[in-house]
């Protein structure tokens, strides 16, 4: 009976080891990465922002309320760096990187009222050069909630920036970019 009951055990580590060992092997190819990190970032998917690259005078309702500017982040351009400097002299940074594992562009935003915001899910909405983010805003009380940002490339050759409370589908504001020469 010991002998039976060896015998089981060893043909199931054989079998649990063999197993082990060949999804092992599936996974090795897959771990490896299709590109390298610098033809990575030279793919479409990382291009996607590109028409919000340069600087831009910013205006809301007609009136001058900011200059930003966005720059490909190092050499290898894998993601695009904000500076926004209000009229009034506040201001902040972001940083747009395009996650693979994500599925879509990520945004951090740290402004200098000290309550960062995170967007989310960032995709081409389908419109030549527009993309559109779900937006999680933290208010000063703790208190948050979504709103769906897009930015859209206009036929003018400027930016519209619109943020939509998608709780009660309320615009929040609305933006326009024009190109500084």
């Amino acid at each position: 009976m010991n002998a039976i009951r060896n015998a089981g055990c060893i043909f199931l580590f054989t079998l649990f080891l063999g197993a082990a060992f060949y999804l092992n092997a599936q996974q090795t190819p897959s771990a490896q990465p299709s590109h390298s990190p610098a033809d990575r970032c030279a793919t479409p998917e990382y291009k996607q922002l590109d028409f919000i690259l340069g600087s831009w005078e910013v205006t809301n309702k007609g009136k001058k309320s900011a200059d930003v500017t966005f720059e490909p982040t190092s050499n290898s351009s894998c993601g695009v760096m904000e500076s926004w400097m209000n009229a009034n002299g506040g201001g902040g940074n972001g940083l747009f990187a395009n996650s693979p594992a994500g599925h879509g562009w990520q945004y951090f935003w740290v402004p200098s009222s000290g309550q960062p915001t995170w967007l989310h899910d960032g995709k081409p909405t389908g419109n030549a050069e527009e993309m559109q983010f779900t937006l999680t805003r933290t208010a000063a009380d703790g208190s948050s909630h979504e709103s769906k940002w897009t930015i859209t490339k206009t036929p003018e050759g400027q930016i519209r920036e619109v943020s939509v409370n998608t709780v009660n589908g309320k615009t929040e504001y609305e933006l326009l970019w024009t190109k500084k020469p």
